[in-house]
């Protein structure tokens, strides 16, 4: 169930503190999972120059929750394209952060939704999630949602 006071909606420029905040800790909760999600110690400056561009770009979706005025969460979509493919025009998400107090709320479901909404209107037809494949909690957020493995990608460091 929904908090009933959260609003969703599309993060625009005066967002992008609020944004490069959550962009910080989003990549610091996946370094957990994966040395080679580790974050660079001058984030900040990164986060909110990939803020501004997330919002500005037109083939990104992002979208803010709100709960009394106050951000408590955000989704990035991107859309791809593999014109080879049936279902070529792809939504990837590709960052979803809540702040911790309000997790469990429904709060990243419903921003999964409005944002597999917001990539339909652009002609979207699959929606999809990627994040580091030893995170168990965002595998069983997006499969308790009805989402199925679609891709796997391998890694390997080299010198």
């Amino acid at each position: 169930m929904y908090e009933p006071s959260i609003v969703v909606r599309k993060a625009g420029p005066d967002d992008v503190e609020d944004l490069l905040v959550m962009i910080e800790k989003f990549y610091r909760f996946n370094e957990e999972f994966d040395p080679a999600w580790s974050v660079k110690e001058e984030t900040r400056d990164v986060a909110k120059e990939m803020a501004s561009k997330y919002i500005e770009d037109p083939r990104s979706v992002v979208l803010v929750a709100q709960v009394d005025g106050k951000i408590i969460g955000f989704v990035r979509a991107e859309i791809r394209e593999n014109p080879i493919l049936e279902n070529g025009r792809l939504g990837i998400i590709v960052e979803l952060y809540v702040h911790p107090q309000y997790r469990r709320r429904g709060v990243a479901k419903r921003l999964v939704e409005e944002a597999s909404k917001e990539l339909a209107l652009r002609g979207v037809s699959v929606v999809g999630a990627e994040f580091p494949a030893a995170n168990s909690v965002a595998r069983a957020f997006y499969e308790n949602l009805g989402f199925r493995p679609y891709l796997s990608v391998y890694i390997k460091e080299v010198k």
